[in-house]
């Protein structure tokens, strides 16, 4: 049996030829088929301009979309929008979506009236027509991160970071960042492992049902420089057995929760000192977050102040992008660390790690997760090294600017070290602050949803019912109640917050005082 022929051996080049041929005359539609390799039902389609598909003139297999191609556009958008203000959409919402758009707005389609959602088919033949779009695994991101990951925050922050940096004259290798991580002897998560395909389940051995948490305080410069760290075991009474096989040149300390506390920060402050040696002539930055051990710790603040140490805490819930140890370090670390636990039960089987082989499996991980090159990518990617607020696209603001849309905005004066207003007209500093902030507003666009689109970009739906009316974007009402605001950035070691963090300190030790003045003459009372 002779095989049936390919379809599309024409090109639009030969289709054109042929059907101005037959509008010239002189030549009949099956002639014409016959000589330029068209076929005649096709030639005839777009000599008749009655191509459903295509446009005359052009090339194009398959049957129709049931949605228009402006709509599948309309919706693309959506989707994407969605996505930014971190309300994505999943393949079910989308046949959904898709099903009550062709319903309401008189669409014929073939989709399922009884499930109410288009079919399997239509959403893969969808993503292949809009290649931008792709199937993704989120990552989970509490309400307060992403409120407080916003534009205003995060340029507060890069404003303070400039003027610190302008002022002082730093470059990589004198800003360091400093943070904390907890280390289980269980392993979160176990690594993927080879096994009999078909098989039900498989299991991995774990070191035992709960954990005892360690803490690992880390630091590292803009230049890639690793301070040797400090591990926090949870016990009451310190063994040397713990020091044994710890990073080289780290300290080994011991807390009652196994976290840091004001002492111990004291302790780890004054390790780093030792270390990078800063003086007044040659003052170094840490960017530390905004926990009470570093922000309240007063005895701390005086450290870095007599040794020139500028502490700038950054803004609260925004470390998961501004801070370069949580950006590229602690999760390669955790990785590195479940993979070195579970090669040492595979060479102890029976055996269940403890707080004796935790510096040993610690070190081992990071002096891999330690990496120059990843910590220069790191800070850069954060925007502290080299100083870019721009690094950060509009579309990483929408999720913020959609919660936090009856916030009102921070006032234009900026604050001095001294907490006395500048007149900005005549402070260069403030000038070249304004002109980078301004660089990074003109920065070009990545999102969907820019609100200083013009109307020109702004186009009016072809449908009755459009798609923000049956997918409304989720937007705070005006009764719901919104939580207090996250930290501001703040310069610790500047004279105005020490002040008034010495001010706090005195009516909390003079409160205290009166209630236990008044506890020893409620009890005398009550003993007479």
């Amino acid at each position: 049996m002779e095989k049936r022929g390919k379809y599309g051996k024409w090109s639009e080049n030969e289709l054109q030829l042929a059907v101005d041929a037959f509008r010239r005359g002189g030549i009949g539609l099956n002639e014409c088929a016959k000589v330029y390799h068209i076929p005649k039902a096709t030639l005839k389609r777009h000599i008749e301009n009655k191509n459903k598909i295509a446009n005359a003139g052009t090339k194009k297999f398959g049957k129709g979309t049931i949605l228009p191609k402006d709509v599948e556009e309309e919706l693309v958008k959506h989707i994407i929008k969605l996505e930014e203000m971190m309300f994505g959409l999943t393949i079910t919402d989308i046949r959904k979506l898709a099903f009550e758009i062709a319903a309401k707005n008189n669409i014929a389609h073939k989709f399922s009236m009884q499930k109410g959602l288009a079919g399997k088919k239509w959403y893969y033949a969808f993503m292949r027509r809009h290649p931008t779009l792709t199937l993704r695994q989120p990552e989970s991101t509490s309400i307060a991160r992403a409120r407080g990951f916003n534009r205003q925050n995060v340029y507060h922050f890069f404003d303070i970071l400039e003027r610190i940096n302008v002022e002082n004259k730093l470059d990589a290798t004198r800003i360091y960042n400093v943070d904390e991580s907890g280390f289980s002897t269980v392993q979160k998560k176990s690594q993927k492992i080879i096994g009999l395909k078909g098989k039900k389940q498989i299991g991995a051995i774990a070191s035992g049902e709960r954990g005892v948490n360690t803490t690992m305080v880390c630091c590292v410069s803009a230049a890639g420089q690793f301070i040797p760290p400090m591990l926090i075991f949870k016990r009451m009474i310190m063994s040397p057995e713990l020091k044994v096989g710890a990073p080289p040149g780290s300290l080994v300390e011991i807390s009652g929760s196994g976290y840091i506390n004001s002492e111990l920060f004291c302790k780890w402050l004054q390790h780093f000192i030792s270390v990078v040696k800063p003086n007044e002539e040659m003052k170094v930055l840490l960017l530390l977050d905004g926990h009470s051990t570093h922000s309240k710790n007063l005895d701390a603040l005086m450290l870095a102040r007599e040794n020139g140490v500028i502490l700038l805490q950054l803004p609260g819930h925004t470390t998961h992008r501004l801070q370069p140890l949580d950006v590229f370090f602690f999760k390669p670390m955790e990785t590195y660390y479940t993979q070195a636990m579970e090669r040492w039960l595979r060479t102890n089987p029976g055996m269940k790690v403890t707080q004796f082989q935790v510096s040993e499996l610690l070190s081992e991980a990071y002096g891999k997760a330690a990496c120059i090159q990843t910590a220069v990518n790191g800070f850069k990617a954060a925007g502290i090294w080299p100083i870019d607020r721009g690094v950060f696209a509009d579309h990483q603001f929408a999720a913020a600017d959609n919660l936090c849309q009856e916030e009102q905005p921070m006032e234009d004066a900026e604050i001095n070290g001294d907490g006395s207003e500048e007149n900005r007209e005549d402070n260069p500093l403030e000038s070249l602050i304004n002109e980078r902030r301004a660089r990074a507003n003109k920065g070009p666009s990545t999102s969907g949803t820019n609100r200083n689109a013009t109307n020109d970009e702004v186009k009016k739906s072809s449908l009755n019912v459009s798609i923000e009316e049956l997918s409304p974007v989720p937007v705070p009402t005006k009764t719901q109640r919104l939580s207090k605001g996250a930290q501001k950035a703040e310069e610790l070691t500047s004279t105005p917050y020490k002040d008034n963090l010495i001010v706090v300190k005195e009516k909390t030790a003079r409160r205290k005082g009166k209630q236990q003045k008044n506890l020893l003459v409620l009890s005398f009372v009550q003993g007479k």
